[in-house]
């Protein structure tokens, strides 16, 4: 039984249902899904668990102010899963007109990278080059670096007096002073959107992988110390590296894709990605593939395919035997393929604005 969720690890999650029994999350209502189920994101169970996000949304509804706030480790450049976050924010802001808070956690990238903020610098501008060609709408949003927030390292700082190291050594396991540190100023991110110079306490929201819940429980335990409002969470399901063997992250470059990635990149990562093809052609003719255990399914089902038509044909082919891998790799990648070349387009416009964000 899993008995901690290691935010720093590239660890895939085996059994969601231990989750809700061990760490107390909360099921994703069936009525919020039939309510948003033109987003993938419901639709698909991307989004399969929450803490409090009903309460978000009913506040929301009634015409209340709320809030979205996430980030980025500005370690390296904008993958997959860091896509999926972002546009779990950007729904928040379109659907609710959630204000959103964007934190690039440099202090993080100092703390477990050893990247200094000169050195995380031109990486933050890329992250959030990346956030804008998503459809972040930077009109209604605070972009920041924690360095050089003074709300999140004073609330970091009032934060610390109300924790103890066995809370945190429970929560984390043993680790250095400097990531206690970067977790302190994380619940200063998260706690922010509620201080009297944004409109005082509200809901807010944060979604994120469930890697990051830790962090989340500690920001709940610790605001009504504070005077805050328990922030809600959403969480996503992990998709597998392109080896099919751990979580993608940016810890295993060749195994992950980042909208950076060029064509060839592409190309070479998709070909050697991890399928549900059988031994022999002859045997995948007569029994068909396992689409359920193949990676490239995965990123489209996650990502680059928003019909779900064609993924039912995706998978109808595989099973059937109709399609090969090797063919079928050749379809996504030009998918991908395409999908990546007007990201850059657009993202090489909005650069500019990006470093303007975080002058």
């Amino acid at each position: 039984m899993v008995e901690r969720i290691d935010p720093w690890s590239n660890e895939l999650v085996r059994d969601y249902d231990e989750l809700f029994e061990k760490f107390g999350l909360q099921r994703l209502p069936a009525s919020l899904k039939k309510k948003f189920g033109e987003s993938r994101l419901f639709r698909r169970e991307i989004l399969f668990a929450h803490r409090d996000y009903d309460e978000f949304v009913a506040s929301a509804e009634k015409g209340e102010p709320v809030a979205v706030m996430s980030g980025i480790k500005p370690s390296s450049e904008f993958h997959l899963g860091s896509k999926l976050t972002a546009e779990e924010i950007i729904f928040n802001q379109k659907q609710f007109g959630a204000k959103a808070f964007y934190a690039v956690a440099d202090n993080e990238a100092l703390a477990d990278n050893g990247l200094s903020y000169e050195e995380s610098h031109p990486l933050a501008v890329d992250n959030v080059a990346d956030l804008l060609a998503l459809g972040f709408d930077s009109r209604n949003a605070f972009v920041y670096k924690q360095s050089r927030c003074l709300n999140v390292l004073n609330l970091a700082q009032l934060a610390s007096r109300k924790v103890t190291m066995s809370t945190l050594d429970s929560l984390y396991g043993h680790k250095n002073l400097a990531l206690y540190l970067a977790v302190l100023t994380q619940v200063g991110d998260v706690l922010q959107p509620q201080l009297e110079e944004f409109g005082g306490p509200k809901r807010v929201v944060v979604p994120v992988g469930v890697d990051q819940d830790p962090h989340l429980r500690l920001a709940r335990d610790l605001a009504p110390k504070l005077g805050f409002i328990p922030p809600s969470s959403t969480y996503h399901r992990f998709f597998r590296a392109l080896n099919g063997e751990t979580k993608m992250s940016k810890r295993d470059p060749d195994s992950m894709l980042s909208l950076n990635d060029s064509a060839k990149d592409v190309q070479r990562k998709v070909s050697k990605a991890f399928t549900g093809g059988r031994a022999t052609v002859e045997e995948q003719k007569k029994k068909g593939a396992e689409w359920w255990k193949c990676v490239v399914y995965e990123l489209m089902f996650y990502h680059f395919y928003e019909d779900d038509e064609e993924l039912k044909k995706m998978r109808e082919d595989c099973e059937s035997g109709k399609l090969m891998c090797g063919e079928c790799k050749a379809i996504r990648i030009k998918k991908i393929q395409e999908y990546l070349k007007k990201h850059q387009e657009k993202k090489k416009r909005l650069r500019a604005k990006a470093e303007k964000l975080l002058e």
